[in-house]
This record gives C-alpha cells, sequence and structure tokens, in this order.
C-alpha cells in the first residue's frame, strides 16, 4: 500500500499506530472505529496530521474526508490563534534559553548530541528532514525521491533538501552550511559515511531523530521539548513584536484586499 502513494515517516508511523490500536491492518474496513482510534490517540490539533495521512492512503473512504471538512473551521481557528495548548506550553523553551543551552552544556555533550543541537540551532531549524540525509560530494543531477543531501567539500557544503513535507509546492531548498556547523559535521562524519545520520551504514529513521533530540532536553533540563516545538520558540523568537494573524487580516478586511497584498503595500524602509 505505501509504494502506491508519497508518505512521510511521519504518516508511516501514524498508520502503523493505528493499525494497532484497532488491530486490522486496513483501516478503511470500518472508519468510525478508526476515527475514534484516531481521537483517542492524539490531540485535536495533531487528528488533521493523522486523518491526512488516512486520506492519503485510503481516497475513496468518504468519511475521513468529512471529518477533514468538519474539523477544517476549528483547524484554522487553532491556526490563527497563534496560542500554544497547555501540553504545549509544557514543553516550550524560550529560544535564548535553547542557545544558552547549547553553549552551557556542549562541553559535557557526547558528538551526536552536539550535532543534533547544532543543526537545530545554527540554521533556522528544519522538520526531521536531516534523515534519510545522503552524503555527496556535488549536487545530483537528478535527486531520487524519499532523501535530501548534504553537498559536502573540503571548506564549504550546503543542504539539498528534496524530500520534505511542502516540496510538491515549493521545490527543492538549498540552505548554507556555516563554518561553525561545518566544523560540527566534519568532527562527525568520516570518509566512509553514506550518510549524515546513519548506524551500521544504514541512516536514522525519523523516530531516531526525533527521540535523539527530546533525550538532549529530557537529559540536561528535565523537559520533554522536541524538534516541533524547537520550531516553535524559534518563529516566536523571530516574529516577535509583529501583529498576529488576525490583526493582518482585520487590517486588510479593512482595505478590501488581502492579508499578503497589505504587506505588499508596506515600505519596509520607511517604518
Amino acid at each position: 500500500m505505501y509504494n502506491m502513494v508519497e508518505l512521510s515517516p511521519g504518516h508511516v508511523s501514524i498508520l502503523k499506530k493505528l493499525r494497532g490500536d484497532t488491530g486490522v491492518e486496513d483501516l478503511s474496513v470500518d472508519p468510525v472505529k478508526t476515527m475514534a482510534a484516531v481521537d483517542a490517540r492524539y490531540s485535536f490539533t495533531s487528528t488533521r496530521v493523522a486523518i491526512t495521512a488516512l486520506r492519503k492512503v485510503y481516497p475513496d473512504v468518504k468519511l475521513f474526508k468529512d471529518e477533514m471538512i468538519k474539523r477544517r473551521v476549528e483547524y484554522k481557528k487553532i491556526d490563527t490563534a497563534q496560542e500554544p495548548t497547555e501540553r504545549q506550553k509544557a514543553k516550550f523553551i524560550p529560544w535564548d534559553d535553547i542557545i544558552e543551552l547549547r553553549g552551557h552544556y556542549w562541553g559535557g555533550m557526547t558528538n551526536t548530541e552536539q550535532l543534533l543541537i547544532s543543526l537545530y540551532t545554527m540554521i533556522p531549524p528544519a522538520r526531521a528532514d536531516y534523515t534519510p540525509m545522503k552524503i555527496v560530494g556535488r549536487k545530483p543531477k537528478k535527486p531520487e525521491d524519499g532523501f535530501n543531501y548534504l553537498v559536502l567539500r573540503p571548506k564549504s557544503a550546503h543542504f539539498l533538501f528534496h524530500a520534505f513535507k511542502n516540496h510538491k509546492t515549493i521545490g527543492d531548498r538549498y540552505v548554507a552550511v556555516p563554518n561553525k556547523l561545518l566544523k560540527v559535521i566534519q568532527e562527525n562524519v568520516t570518509p566512509d559515511s553514506k550518510y549524515l545520520l546513519e548506524h551500521d551504514g544504514k541512516p536514522w529513521t525519523e523516530a531516531q531523530l526525533g527521540d535523539g533530540v527530546r533525550k538532549i532536553f529530557q537529559r540536561y533540563l528535565d523537559m520533554d521539548t522536541g524538534i516541533s516545538m524547537i520550531r516553535h520558540a524559534y518563529a516566536t523568537n523571530i516574529h516577535a513584536g509583529e501583529k498576529s494573524i488576525k490583526d493582518n487580516e482585520k487590517i486588510a478586511h479593512s482595505m478590501m484586499h488581502s492579508p499578503d497584498m497589505s504587506q505588499a503595500y508596506r515600505f519596509i524602509s520607511l517604518e
């Protein structure tokens, strides 16, 4: 079934858990039971990802489509509210504190911990897109589906993100590796390394990457903070002081155009 559709590692993991919860391989046999399992396992916010996975594999199941449509208004409210849930509040660490964690505990970290915290703090934090990440000496003429790349040269490097959530919409993305991060990478890979993160010659799974990041925060701060919350912390820091989505929508509405057009009317240098 997985070979017929494009699924992220996260979607595969969700479907595996739901199959275990329901006791059936084909989650379309009893859609009502499947949706009950979704709601029992995941917070309302996370049900969006679970239903998306179900719709990808079972596009003809009407209930899955109807549930997404029915919940869409509430999902949008959550998105535009820009307020954390109680569960998210318990996991949130301000961006400055994450940077301080890296500096304070650096000497006591393992090489792998240093690499992981560097990947998520020395450049804008990606999702769990550093695996599977092949190490190559030059940009591939035709990147393979399902893989990202570290184009590693002796004195420079860049990431080529080809397999990530929004690839269909925005295409390949190139991210330069700053010298400080390059040094950490060079200390963690060998001439025989095929992947940036690997064990016994095989790339880490997305779950291993997520667990590896969470263990850093558990070990040093006794907090259950992961990749998603690091991204929230970065976004909160970088957009601090800006108007909210709701405020921007109100301003755009008052000027009788879209939020994007409202932004286009700004003269940044005159602010």
